[in-house]
């Protein structure tokens, strides 16, 4: 971040502090930019669920989604290719405070509204929440690089590498080492107190930071966080919280939640609607229901997520401006996405993430809930 990007700088280069410091530092350095929780990882580290997800990509449960398949090794240790890195930075930003129990919006699984009028509720109902606004990478890729550049500023000397969904990182599981969260049974990292409605970038650094948790081990508390995880006067950090509750599974439309623990993203609605651009398995078009564009089903049915709707941390700061609806486009019906074309896709949708369905897909996801909702099964599968 402080030095030229093109320099390769020995191992420990960066400036190395304690825990302390670090934490002090991102304290002042994470709420300008609204950043909600933040960790480090020690490197190089020993992923305690490497077989996991060597098992998820040799079974084929990434689908086609073969950008996974990509230099493995580096995405279990990011040292393979960056060997000057010393510690890996983990931030989360909020785009939603829970769902509340009574939310019946399409994309949670609730009925689709007057299916005579089958563009109410509106269509921006029917997307995904992190997906209702600006594109997230956009955004916490420039939020994060603003407290990279306070933390600057404070004195430290450092190189950065900041990715958020774009590098080869496991960043849930660095997530759940860094303290900011256990992982659900579902794969999302849900926080005790926020829940899951959270998005995930890394900063790769060279800074060394004494008494860090050892490698491979997680930490009970992330360095900075705007609510505490803790709920019990003795320190966890489990892998999972969840108990006995399978909600996720049970509810899951497509059967996408494995009952052990785990995803099969080749049936998972988010994977149809967004990476395979509208393209459903033949035969199962029914099963996406009334969903757009993502699918929250499984994050809405969620205990902790409804209990971070019905009592939010007191003093917890306003959402980040950009994750709202999209009240510019609202007034577009689902008949007029399913014939947008591609010149008024790009005006309109090219700084969202519903810009990685591409046009095609978009259209495909129109027409197949329109062809649902009349046959009467819109109301998100569930």
């Amino acid at each position: 971040m402080t030095r030229a990007a093109d320099t390769a700088p020995s191992p420990g280069d960066g400036s190395r502090l304690d825990l302390a410091t670090l934490a002090a530092l991102l304290a002042s350095a994470c709420p300008p930019h609204h950043l909600d929780l933040a960790g480090a990882v020690n490197l190089p580290c020993p992923l305690p669920h490497a077989d996991r997800w060597r098992a998820f990509v040799a079974e084929g449960r990434h689908g086609n989604l073969d950008y996974l398949l990509r230099a493995p090794e580096a995405r279990l240790d990011p040292t393979v290719r960056d060997s000057w890195a010393r510690t890996l930075l983990v931030f989360a930003q909020r785009y939603t405070d829970g769902w509340p129990a009574g939310d019946a919006d399409p994309s949670a699984g609730g009925p689709p509204g007057d299916v005579a009028q089958p563009d109410l509720p509106p269509w921006t109902a029917r997307v995904a929440r992190y997906a209702r606004g600006l594109d997230y990478h956009d955004l916490l890729l420039g939020d994060i690089r603003g407290a990279l550049a306070s933390l600057a500023s404070s004195g430290l000397s450092f190189r950065a590498k900041v990715a958020v969904d774009t590098g080869p990182y496991l960043e849930r599981e660095y997530a759940w080492l860094a303290g900011l969260g256990f992982l659900g049974r579902n794969t999302c990292l849900i926080h005790e107190k926020l829940g899951s409605g959270l998005l995930l970038g890394v900063a790769l650094t060279d800074l060394v930071v004494d008494g860090l948790p050892p490698a491979g081990t997680p930490a009970p508390e992330a360095l900075y966080a705007v609510a505490a995880r803790r709920r019990r006067a003795v320190p966890l950090a489990p892998v999972s919280r969840c108990g006995t509750c399978t909600r996720c599974v049970e509810v899951c439309p497509t059967q996408a939640i494995l009952p052990g623990g785990g995803l099969d993203a080749g049936s998972c609605l988010s994977t149809w609607t967004i990476e395979h651009r509208g393209q459903a398995p033949d035969g199962r078009d029914a099963e996406q229901g009334g969903l757009l564009f993502g699918c929250d089903i499984c994050q809405a049915v969620c205990p902790w997520n409804r209990h971070a709707a019905a009592q939010p941390p007191t003093g917890l700061p306003p959402l980040r401006d950009g994750y709202g609806v999209l009240p510019a486009h609202a007034e577009l019906g689902l008949a007029d996405l399913a014939v947008l074309d591609d010149e008024a896709f790009r005006a309109r949708f090219r700084r969202t993430p519903l810009w990685r369905a591409h046009p095609d897909g978009l259209r495909h996801n129109a027409m197949r809930v329109l062809a649902n909702l009349r046959r009467g099964g819109g109301g998100g599968g569930a």
